[in-house]
């Protein structure tokens, strides 16, 4: 047997229908993902997945799906439909969700074309996305000297002020926010340093 799938990271688990979101980047020219092979695992089970429990938000579950092109958030607590966000690269392991200041839920990510993404979805306590899709707003960085192969590399975000990422060099990065300004979103940090 060449694979076999791993019981924790999750199949779906609601019924109900999902809402997609498309990211856009600034890249140009972003190859297409690589064609799904038979031996490949099934486009709908997680190849990454994080829980996130807080008093605010009830239980919320990260799975990222469809060969990491998808991550797609789930409430455990309330029946809501599912919200996916759809990237125009793969997504390095492993993205996370933080909730920030009870009032939304940031989602970071990596792609292996060298974005560093911030997907913010403004919530209503319990309710959490229901009818806040249309102020759902993202913005994208651009890692500078990510040679497009991706192979290997991994980031971990330490919350919504730090992200650290290995580069295909073997170099560390890490991307701190700080509070100097603001981009037009009250309440965002921007990543404004770097270093290795």
């Amino acid at each position: 047997m060449e694979s076999f799938l791993v019981a924790t990271h999750l199949s779906s688990l609601n019924s109900f229908p999902t809402t997609s979101i498309p990211i856009q980047t600034t890249r140009q020219n972003l190859p297409l993902p690589p064609a799904s092979k038979e031996s490949d695992t099934p486009a709908e089970h997680a190849i990454y997945t994080s829980i996130l429990n807080t008093p605010t938000t009830g239980t919320i579950l990260l799975r990222l799906i469809h060969g990491g092109l998808i991550i797609e958030l789930v409430s455990l607590s309330i029946p809501l439909s599912p919200i996916r966000l759809v990237f125009p690269a793969l997504i390095l392991p492993s993205p996370a969700v933080f909730l920030w200041d009870t009032t939304g839920l940031h989602i970071l990510a990596v792609t292996d074309a060298g974005s560093l993404n911030r997907v913010v979805i403004p919530i209503n306590g319990r309710n959490l996305w229901q009818d806040q899709l249309e102020n759902v707003w993202h913005r994208e960085y651009t890692l500078r000297n990510f040679s497009g192969n991706a192979e290997g590399c991994f980031a971990h975000a330490q919350g919504t002020h730090c992200v650290a990422v290995s580069m295909p060099n073997g170099s560390l990065l890490r991307l701190e926010a700080e509070f100097v300004g603001y981009d037009g979103h009250e309440g965002a940090p921007k990543f404004l340093k770097s270093g290795i």
